[in-house]
């Protein structure tokens, strides 16, 4: 309840201060209009004050809600050049629409006039209200695009850089001696035993070089290139795994886009933080869940905790921030690890060249 009482103060405070304003700024606009003149009789000024003060609240207040029913639709974080068109036709069409309205109503219901009979005047008024009004909500506008445009600058830049960093820690985990030493000593082995095996592994080993170089600079990957990809990179760890290592890829649904290389360090944390063996082998599915990419491994964690534990999964997340809503979603429970990854859609992905 303290929750409510504690909104509903503050609300009420802007409100209060919103119409000291607009007090202020009526009062402003009414005396370099008439001068000395709207002191000359309260009945005078009383009745200039209320004038200006239902149009002023009336346009102000009703340009703000326009601006939260508009906020929801076109945020300005997402496109400021967009929202800024929009914000302003919508405010353009609304404030004639209330001049016209609140002038006739006033002037039919409260004065007791007719509008009609000086309609030059009434013009004349209207056109400057419009000005006025403009002119402020323009100056409101611009601040908010301004600023808006500057943090989408900022958003991109940083979204850059968390790529790079994906890109570096992918390609970090292929040159590192560990893996290299790994695949070498598979190959070594392989050759002596079998050699057509031993060309299929080279091939896969090429094969995920070459994916994480073509697109290492790419924001987002079809769906089915990136399955194909993991394809070559979960047989690369079968033959050195054999029956030990056991993924089970179920995707009947490829359409879609994903971050380059998600999959490949989803499944790499699968198979580099759980022990594969004999007597523990690892079970690793990968399906699809509506418009989300599941990775799924058995819980048999190694006692070893890498330190860089973890990043790779932040990384991901941070990059799909930038394009939607969707949170990337984790879960451990009942013996099993869960990944679940947005599949985005282009056609109606805001925000993203």
């Amino acid at each position: 309840m303290k929750i409510d009482n504690d909104k509903l103060k503050k609300f009420l405070i802007c409100e209060i201060r919103d119409i000291l304003i607009l007090v202020a700024i009526n009062t402003s606009i009414v005396y370099l209009i008439a001068g000395n003149q709207i002191f000359s009789s309260f009945s005078g000024y009383s009745r200039s004050m209320f004038y200006g003060f239902i149009l002023g609240f009336t346009i102000w207040k009703g340009n703000q809600f326009l601006g939260l029913i508009l906020d929801k639709k076109f945020p300005w974080e997402k496109n400021p050049s967009t929202t800024f068109f929009y914000r302003i036709s919508a405010s353009i069409i609304f404030t004639a629409i209330d001049i016209l309205i609140v002038n006739y109503l006033i002037y039919t219901f409260v004065y007791r006039l007719n509008i009609f009979d000086d309609l030059r005047r009434m013009f004349i008024y209207a056109v400057m209200t419009f000005g006025i009004s403009m002119l402020i909500t323009t100056i409101i506008y611009l601040k908010h695009f301004f600023t808006s445009w500057r943090e989408s600058v900022l958003q991109k830049e940083k979204f850059k850089q968390d790529a790079i960093s994906m890109q570096y820690e992918t390609l970090k985990s292929y040159v590192n001696p560990h893996f290299l030493f790994n695949s070498l000593s598979v190959l070594s082995s392989l050759v002596e035993k079998d050699t057509a095996k031993s060309q299929e592994f080279i091939k896969q080993l090429s094969d995920i070089y070459r994916y994480v170089l073509e697109q290492k600079d790419k924001e987002l990957v079809p769906l089915e290139t990136e399955l194909t990809f993991i394809v070559s990179y979960i047989n690369l760890h079968r033959i050195r795994h054999g029956e030990n290592l056991k993924v089970d890829l179920r995707v009947d649904n490829m359409s879609g886009y994903v971050i380059p290389l998600s999959l490949q360090i989803l499944l790499e944390n699968a198979f580099k933080h759980n022990i594969i063996s004999e007597e523990e082998p690892l079970d690793v599915t990968v399906s699809r869940e509506a418009d989300y990419i599941v990775v799924q491994n058995k819980l048999q964690t190694r006692k070893t905790i890498n330190e860089n534990e973890g990043i790779g999964l932040e990384t991901i997340s941070k990059r799909y921030e930038f394009f939607t809503n969707r949170p990337l979603i984790i879960n451990a429970d009942n013996g099993f690890f869960t990944v679940k990854i947005p599949v985005l859609d282009l056609s109606v992905l805001d925000g993203y060249k």
